[in-house]
C-alpha cells in the first residue's frame, strides 16, 4: 500500500476550506494535490500556483491558495480555455497573463492577501532566474513580459536587480507593448476584452521568437537553440478537444451522468464466468490453521496496547445519532403536556404538567471494508489485518454493522480461462481473462467474536494473487443492499495499493481495460445518493478519482495512531450523523 500520511490529508482539507471560503466556490476541493471542482479536475493553471510544490519549505502556501481562490472567483474557465492558443509558449503567456489579471483584482482592504500574492509571484520569478531560466533569449523575453504586465496592472515596482536584467528587453518592447498595456489595465475587470489584448501580446512574442530563429539555416540547430532557450517550467499546452470535453461534462445532469456510466459499465466484458467463486473464509480454510492465524493476529494487536474505551467513545460520537425514544410525562419542567392543561386552572399549585423527551442512540452507518488481496499487498497483510480487526471490534461494540471482504484471483496469468481463450485461437477483445475470487472474511450478520477466525484468514499468503478491482467494488455495493432511505448511511472503504493488475486480461485487452472499468465504478459510487466511498493506501493512478481518503503511514506502524487518524478523517469527510 502507498504511504498516505494523515498530515497530508488534513493539509488538503484545510487548504480546500481556504480556497472555498475566499472564492465562494463550494465544490472546490484538493485531492492528491490536484484541484477539483466537484468531481472534475480543474485543469491547467499558471505554473507558479502548482499544488504539487506547495509543501516546499521556502514556499508560502497562502500565496498559492489566494491565487487559486481569485482565479475561481474572477475567471470563467470555459471562456479562458476556448480562447487559449495551442502552442506551448503561446498558451503559457496567455495563462500567466490571465492569472496576473485576477490577482490584480484582489480587494484593497485585504492587505494580507495582497502581500501573499505579490511576494509569491516575485519569488517565483526570482527562482526561475536563479535556476538559469534567463540564459536563453526566449526565457528572458517571457520573464520580461510577465514582469512588465504585473507592474502595469498592480502599480508596483519590482526588485532593482530584476529591473536591470529586463531593462534592455523592456525598452525594445516599449513601442509595441505600451498601447497594449493601457488596454490590459483598462479591461482588467472584463475577461473577454482583456483576453483579446492578451492574445495580441501572445502574437507579438511569438513573432519575435520566430524572427529570431528564422535566419538559422540548419533546422536541427534551430530546434536545439530554441529548445535550450525555452522557459524551464513544467507546462503542458491545452489540447484542441479540452474545451469541448470539459463543457459537455459540466452541463450533464446527475441522471444523464448515471445513464452514461451505466452504459460504459455495460461494455465491460467477461470471457468466462464458470470458474468465478465466492468463498467464505471460515469454511474454506481448516480451523486449525485459522487458530494459528488468529493467535498471530491477537499477539500483534496486544503489542500495541490499544485504548479500547477511548476509541469506542470516539467512534460512537461519529456513527451513533440520537433519536426520541419516548416521552417522560408528569415532569416539573420541560414542554407543557396539553393533556394536563386543565390542572393549571383547577390545581395551580400542582406543577407536574410538563413532559420531556427520553433520547436513545442508534447506529447511523453500515461499513464495508473491501481489501485488495493482490500479491503486492502480501507484505503488509499483518498490520493491515490488525488495523481492520481492531476497528471492526470497536464498531461492533457500539452497534455499527460491518463487513470485511477481499478480492483476488484463483490463478496467476489467467488460469483455466486463459487456456480456453488460447484454444479458441485468441479472439480479439475477450474481456476479463481470469478466475475471479471474492472472499468473505466477515459479513454483516455475524458479530466480531464469531468472525474472528474469518478475519484472521487475511494472513493466509496463498490468497494473494492478482486483482480485479472494478468487479469487486460492484460486488461490495451489491452486498450492501442499499435502499432509498437515508436513515442508514452506507460506506465502503477500499484498501488498495494501485490499479487493477491481471496480466492475462491486460495483455489481451490493453493496459487501460481494467483501470477504466474501475474508474467508471468509482464515478458511479461518487454520484450515488446513499453511498460514500473512501480509499486507503491508493496508488497515484486512481487516487484523484476518490473524494474521500483514509491515511496509511506504515512507517509509524502504530494501530492506535492509525485508528485515531481514521476517526478524524471519517468524521470530516462523510455525513454519518442521521437526524431523526
Amino acid at each position: 500500500m502507498q504511504k498516505q500520511s494523515h498530515s497530508d490529508i488534513k493539509k488538503q482539507e484545510v487548504y480546500s476550506a481556504v480556497i472555498r471560503s475566499l472564492s465562494g466556490v463550494l465544490t472546490a476541493n484538493i485531492r492528491d494535490w490536484q484541484l477539483f471542482i466537484g468531481s472534475k479536475p480543474f485543469g491547467r493553471i499558471s505554473p507558479h500556483l502548482s499544488l504539487e510544490e506547495i509543501n516546499q519549505a521556502d514556499l508560502n502556501p497562502r500565496g498559492v491558495l489566494d491565487g487559486i481562490a481569485l482565479r475561481l472567483k474572477h475567471s470563467d474557465y470555459d471562456l479562458h480555455l476556448s480562447l487559449s492558443p495551442l502552442g506551448q509558449i503561446e498558451s503559457l503567456i496567455f495563462e500567466v497573463l490571465e492569472q496576473i489579471r485576477v490577482e490584480s483584482l484582489c480587494p484593497k482592504n485585504l492587505i494580507g492577501m495582497q502581500s501573499n500574492l505579490q511576494s509569491h509571484f516575485m519569488s517565483w520569478l526570482e527562482k526561475f532566474i536563479s535556476r538559469g531560466g534567463v540564459e536563453g533569449s526566449i526565457g528572458l523575453l517571457l520573464i520580461s513580459i510577465f514582469a512588465i504586465v504585473w507592474m502595469s496592472l498592480n502599480n508596483k515596482s519590482i526588485d532593482q536587480l530584476m529591473q536591470d536584467m529586463i531593462e534592455a528587453t523592456r525598452n525594445g518592447l516599449a513601442k509595441e507593448i505600451g498601447p497594449l498595456l493601457i488596454q490590459l489595465k483598462f479591461n482588467k475587470a472584463h475577461q473577454k476584452s482583456y483576453s483579446k489584448t492578451s492574445l495580441q501580446i501572445v502574437k507579438l512574442a511569438s513573432n519575435l521568437i520566430e524572427n529570431e530563429y528564422s535566419n538559422i539555416p540548419s533546422i536541427r540547430t534551430k530546434r536545439k537553440n530554441k529548445s535550450d532557450a525555452l522557459l524551464k517550467l513544467d507546462w503542458i499546452p491545452p489540447l484542441e478537444n479540452d474545451f469541448a470535453d470539459n463543457s459537455n461534462q459540466t452541463r450533464l445532469t446527475i441522471s444523464e451522468k448515471t445513464n452514461l456510466l451505466k452504459h460504459s459499465l455495460s461494455n465491460y466484458q467477461v470471457f468466462n464466468k464458470t470458474y468465478d467463486v465466492e468463498i467464505k473464509a471460515q469454511k474454506k480454510i481448516k480451523s486449525e490453521q485459522l487458530l494459528q492465524y488468529r493467535k498471530t493476529l491477537d499477539d500483534e494487536v496486544s503489542k500495541h496496547k490499544i485504548p479500547w474505551s477511548k476509541l469506542a467513545h470516539l467512534y460512537q460520537q461519529i456513527f451513533l445519532s440520537n433519536y426520541r425514544n419516548r416521552w417522560q410525562t408528569t415532569e416539573t419542567e420541560g414542554l407543557i403536556d396539553r393533556r394536563f392543561l386543565i390542572r393549571s386552572v383547577t390545581s395551580p399549585l400542582y406543577p407536574v404538567i410538563y413532559k420531556t423527551s427520553s433520547l436513545g442512540q442508534k447506529s447511523g452507518a453500515k461499513i464495508s471494508f473491501l481489501i485488495d488481496c493482490s500479491g503486492s499487498m502480501k507484505e503488509q497483510r499483518l498490520f493491515m489485518a490488525s488495523c481492520i480487526d481492531s476497528l471492526v471490534r470497536i464498531l461492533d461494540q457500539i452497534g455499527v454493522q460491518t463487513e470485511v471482504l477481499g478480492y483476488t484471483t484463483n490463478a496467476w496469468h489467467g488460469g483455466r480461462v486463459f487456456k480456453e481463450w488460447r484454444k479458441l485461437g485468441f479472439p480479439q477483445n475477450p474481456g476479463r481473462l481470469n478466475e475471479r475470487a471474492h472472499w468473505i472474511f466477515k459479513d454483516f450478520n455475524v458479530n466480531w467474536k464469531k468472525s474472528r477466525g474469518g478475519i484472521a484468514a487475511l494472513l493466509r499468503p496463498e490468497i494473494y494473487a492478482e486483482s480485479l478491482d472494478g468487479e469487486a467494488l460492484e460486488w461490495a455495493v451489491g452486498r450492501m443492499q442499499i435502499t432509498n432511505t437515508s436513515e442508514i448511511f452506507n460506506h465502503i472503504i477500499l484498501f488498495s495499493d494501485g490499479c487493477p493488475m491481471d496480466r492475462a486480461t491486460i495483455e489481451a485487452n490493453g493496459e487501460n481495460f481494467l483501470k477504466n472499468h474501475l474508474i467508471d465504478v468509482i464515478s458511479w459510487c461518487n454520484i450515488h445518493p446513499n453511498l460514500s466511498l473512501s480509499g486507503c493506501g491508493l496508488g497515484h493512478e486512481i487516487k484523484s478519482t476518490f473524494k474521500n481518503f483514509l491515511s496509511w503511514d506504515i512507517n509509524k506502524n502504530s494501530i492506535p495512531i492509525t485508528l485515531l487518524n481514521w476517526a478524524a478523517e471519517l468524521k470530516s469527510t462523510a455525513p454519518f450523523k442521521v437526524n431523526t
